[in-house]
């Protein structure tokens, strides 16, 4: 796997709800839902939740190394391996002095196709009147850690500019 197809990930990736409230400059709880497309069945759903912790560094570096994706999601089930070494680092933005942890990683497969699945994540969420959570839908399952960089990347871009 090379940096352009990585991009492409990034690039594909539908951020379709980010937070409305609970950002704290300095401090995020980020819980989120991504969907993406099972890998043998396109027309089946895979969705993830769960939470992500952000908050800058203490302690600033001159390397840019962080955790890993396989740090950060110990799923050995979906996530690609060629994810496992590569470093969580927001390659497209300016900030690369942030802390990340994960939580609550649930997964979780459907009948119903991405967009349907989606569309349900909304609605629940809207029945349940939940403004903190992001929905997210993903090109493709076996890399969605990318997706959830393209997800936290967005939101610091908007709250740290």
């Amino acid at each position: 796997m090379d940096a352009d197809f990585f991009k492409k990930i990034f690039a594909q990736t539908q951020v379709i709800r980010t937070p409305l409230t609970g950002i704290i400059q300095g401090y995020h709880i980020l819980p989120y839902i991504l969907v993406g497309p099972e890998e043998q069945r396109e027309q089946r759903s895979v969705e993830i939740r769960g939470k992500i912790r952000v908050s800058p560094r203490l302690v600033i570096s001159p390397s840019v190394r962080g955790e890993t994706y396989g740090d950060l999601f110990r799923d050995p089930d979906i996530m690609d391996q060629t994810l496992v070494a590569r470093v969580f680092s927001f390659f497209y933005t300016n900030r690369h002095n942030v802390s990340l942890e994960n939580e609550e990683l649930k997964v979780t497969k459907a009948d119903r196709d991405p967009t349907s699945q989606v569309n349900r994540a909304l609605e629940e969420l809207t029945r349940r009147e939940i403004i903190n959570t992001g929905v997210i839908l993903c090109p493709n399952i076996r890399f969605y850690p990318v997706s959830i960089d393209r997800f936290i990347t967005e939101i610091l871009e908007r709250e740290f500019r």
